[in-house]
């Protein structure tokens, strides 16, 4: 479902923050299908999109959620069974429960848009909150999860096995940081567990990284 939202927020929303770029598109597909209409948090997807174009995410991703997914404007104040996408060619953070855009310094592109949205949630501190490391290349990410982890918050990452591209998530693996390392079939029973108070030990005994992929 898409709808444009800009409700005042009245109390803390947990949120998860998703990470991804190249197959990034198919990885957060799959999981927003896998996810329930009623979730008690709010989901930022951080997706590396051109900024000379009109971003198609937000239509394409709501064909296959009952979730209802908006696309994330300066100002606007999360909401549970949300979901955000950012917009190309800006950074976004989060303040006070509310999304901020700001674009980079004149001539730069944006770069490292995950690392910047973390940092800015590690700060917000909402409880629970958690961040997904999904499908991509590069690092994104990775820079970020060390205030994740200070916060408090649930860091999850996709299997690399199953990923279409494994650097971001082999990056993240990498830190020594990630509480579990799942296939996206698995996560949405690890993120109810996280919003319904029952964590438990996720973080406490983390997941070995997989073993490397069969050549």
């Amino acid at each position: 479902m898409s709808a444009n939202s800009t409700g005042k927020q009245t109390h803390a929303v947990p949120i998860i923050a998703i990470g991804a770029s190249a197959g990034g598109l198919e990885a957060a597909t799959a999981l927003l299908k896998a996810l329930p209409a009623d979730m008690k948090s709010a989901l930022v997807l951080i997706l590396h999109l051109d900024p000379s174009h009109d971003s198609m995410m937000v239509a394409l991703l709501a064909r296959d959620t009952r979730l209802t997914v908006v696309l994330a404007a300066d100002g606007m104040a999360v909401q549970p069974a949300h979901l955000y996408v950012i917009p190309p060619g800006v950074f976004l953070t989060v303040r006070g429960g509310v999304l901020r855009t700001a674009p980079p310094e004149s001539g730069k592109p944006v770069r490292l848009p995950f690392d910047v949205f973390l940092r800015s949630l590690a700060l917000e501190a909402p409880s629970p909150m958690g961040c997904i490391v999904l499908s991509g290349t590069g690092t994104d990410g990775s820079g970020g999860l060390a205030d994740v982890r200070r916060a408090g918050g649930l860091i999850l990452a996709q299997d690399p096995r199953e990923a279409g591209h494994s650097g971001m998530p082999d990056s993240a693996i990498a830190t020594g940081l990630v509480d579990h390392v799942l296939k996206i079939a698995d996560m949405p029973a690890v993120l109810g567990a996280l919003t319904s108070g029952l964590r438990g030990a996720p973080g406490r005994g983390r997941a070995p990284p997989p073993p490397p992929r069969a050549p």
